[in-house]
């Protein structure tokens, strides 16, 4: 490829007011987001209509949901490296970069799609054993996990082109791939399920084809050429270094998605050694809880965006800004978001359980945890920031702290010391997000200090 390649560069992005740049970059993401949650509620709707009066559907579906964290953490890892280096790129106007990004993602996922397949399908009954499964919860799960598994290649290499269209700015095409995946879905759920009589098998099949319809219509943005990374399919666009720039910052955060899986794992184990219905609702919340993330999710996808950006042409007073207003945003969004689950989180579980004991479980759920969720928000929006600027270890940190350095200590120590059972669950949870919204806010303001001052240098790509 050449090297004199046209930079897309977002109006904006570096002068002017920064809210309309934030909003303009979150929203498409936020929309995607929406659908995406209402097909998880949707999906959860109609497993759990296979049989109202047996949660072992929903529970066994929702035992598998660690491992299938794992694909999304490796996933999760290329987008987040990948946008990382393209948004540093253009800023720094590095076209080498970008010209050799593609292909050299394609090739980590190609590694990481072989080795998944390699040990999780010859070891699937193992591992929902590992995982906690028995009886019917078993049986059903290890219907799902035999059928979703073709879905973690597709991941791999879809978060790849995502990453590209993230760090270029170009969160349409990322919001409409989202939108088609997750409509097909919705559709597909209750034929594979009801009408071929698949049960959670056609739950499965439904996001395996919906996630291949998705990254079918990302790989069509880039021959329609609308991004500034090309792919020529060409092996001599795969470099080492590009390969190491991405993993220097996919690698800790894919540790540190793994790390949120394996937190799940234990609060799973947790959950289920207190009461097996009070994982059926430990469940139901995780699903919705994406409805109150989601303003932090978006505005996280934003910030590595225009973090990355600005931080390759050294405007640390954007950064600044840009942090701020982000806050800001959050927690009117969060906040708003999360009232309102709370006062209807009754009416909002009712369609999903007949079980009284799950239902009243689920709905104290949110409201001990509501508040939590603003300091959630901090929290995520700090790890974008050292995303952004390439320092993947702070990000990595926070995650630590959250879900393990904090809340499984005290989850444990109300539990077994002070007999809490499921309040000990949740008052430890809450206690993870406090505390790493308090150390994300002091080491993001103190970052850009010490890169304003030369104290602290940024990581060139």
């Amino acid at each position: 490829m050449s090297e004199d390649i046209k930079v897309n560069e977002i109006p904006g992005m570096f002068e002017g007011p920064i809210r309309p740049v934030l909003l303009k970059l979150s929203i498409p993401m936020f929309a995607g987001m929406i659908v995406q949650v209402v097909y998880n509620v949707t999906d959860t709707f109609w497993v759990a209509r296979i049989d109202l009066a047996d949660p072992s559907y929903m529970g066994g579906t929702a035992i598998v949901f660690p491992l299938i964290f794992f694909f999304m953490a490796l996933g999760n890892g290329l987008t987040v490296g990948v946008s990382s280096l393209v948004a540093r790129a253009i800023g720094e106007k590095n076209t080498k970069i970008l010209n050799t990004t593609a292909e050299s993602g394609m090739l980590i996922s190609l590694v990481l799609s072989v080795l998944s397949l390699a040990i999780i399908l010859p070891f699937a009954p193992q591992i929902l054993k590992m995982l906690g499964a028995e009886g019917d919860y078993y049986v059903h799960g290890l219907e799902y996990l035999r059928y979703i598994i073709p879905a973690g290649p597709v991941i791999f290499f879809a978060m790849i082109f995502q990453g590209i269209l993230q760090g270029e700015g170009l969160m349409k095409y990322v919001m409409n791939a989202m939108l088609i995946g997750t409509i097909l879905n919705i559709v597909l759920d209750p034929v594979f399920i009801f009408l071929l009589k698949l049960d959670v098998r056609g739950a499965a099949i439904a996001t395996v084809i919906a996630q291949i319809a998705a990254m079918i219509y990302m790989v069509n943005v880039f021959v329609r050429n609308k991004s500034s990374v090309k792919i020529d399919w060409a092996v001599s666009n795969i470099k080492v270094r590009t390969i190491k720039d991405i993993a220097a910052i996919g690698l800790p955060q894919s540790f540190a998605m793994i790390i949120m899986s394996l937190s799940f794992f234990i609060f799973n184990r947790i959950v289920i050694s207190i009461d097996e219905l009070a994982l059926t609702a430990f469940a139901l919340c995780g699903r919705f809880e994406q409805i109150m993330l989601m303003p932090a999710f978006a505005l996280g996808a934003a910030i590595v965006t225009i973090i990355g950006q600005n931080s390759g042409r050294g405007n640390f007073e954007r950064m600044r800004s840009t942090m701020k207003e982000a806050r800001l945003l959050g927690l009117i969004s969060v906040g708003v978001i999360t009232a309102l689950m709370v006062a209807f989180a009754p009416w909002i579980f009712k369609p999903f359980t007949d079980v009284e004991k799950v239902l009243w479980y689920a709905v104290m759920q949110y409201r001990v945890l509501g508040v939590s969720y603003l300091a959630a928000l901090l929290g995520i929006t700090g790890r974008s920031f050292f995303q952004a600027i390439g320092y993947p270890l702070p990000a990595l940190f926070l995650t630590l702290l959250r879900l393990v350095l904090v809340t499984i200590p005290v989850m444990l120590i109300l539990i077994n010391v002070f007999g809490m059972g499921m309040w000990g669950v949740w008052l430890g949870l809450a206690s993870g997000s406090v505390v790493s919204m308090v150390v994300a806010i002091i080491q993001v303001n103190s970052a850009i200090n010490r890169l304003e001052s030369g104290k602290m240098k940024l990581h060139k790509v």
